[in-house]
């Protein structure tokens, strides 16, 4: 079902320069999460924040934040720079997260749902999660989506996480 929400310019901008950023010489100046959100008149999905790899010098684990941006009652969409470890080898790849928590209100779950559609024409991303309560947002939970078996998330162990 679609909504008739369009993507605002902004996030193709921002999604362009967070994929073609990924090689950069300077590390520090990854992008690595996008916060989406609808803005206030409900009918265009706009950047609500972007974090660099050198904010996690002050905001701490990029895994962790993650899980901090998803709100009680609250809808969003995240574009993660996720990097991960397999036994074999080191990963990083562009994670779509749509977190529409149970208890946000029926409209704004539904309005979240089916501007979606939306954002996936422009979106050039592995993985896509939908998520919907604070179970899922755990790190067992979140490393079972992803195909490989992953042994450090973000540089920490799992099982520290």
């Amino acid at each position: 079902m679609a909504s008739g929400v369009k993507v605002a310019d902004g996030v193709k901008d921002v999604l362009t320069t967070m994929k073609l950023n990924r090689n950069a010489d300077d590390a520090s100046d990854r992008i690595r999460v996008v916060e989406l959100g609808l803005n206030d008149a409900k009918t265009e999905i706009e950047v609500k924040q972007v974090v660099m790899e050198k904010d996690f010098q002050r905001l701490g684990n990029v895994f962790k934040y993650i899980q901090s941006l998803m709100g009680e009652k609250e809808c969003k969409y995240i574009i993660y720079d996720c990097h991960y470890e397999t036994p074999q080898t080191k990963k990083e790849d562009l994670i779509f997260i749509m977190w529409i928590c149970d208890c946000a209100s029926p409209k704004h779950r539904m309005v979240y749902s089916s501007s979606k559609s939306a954002l996936k024409t422009i979106l050039d991303v592995k993985y896509q999660f939908e998520m919907h309560g604070r179970d899922e947002i755990t790190c067992s939970s979140f490393c079972s989506k992803i195909k490989d078996k992953i042994v450090r998330l973000e540089g920490e162990d799992v099982d520290a996480l």
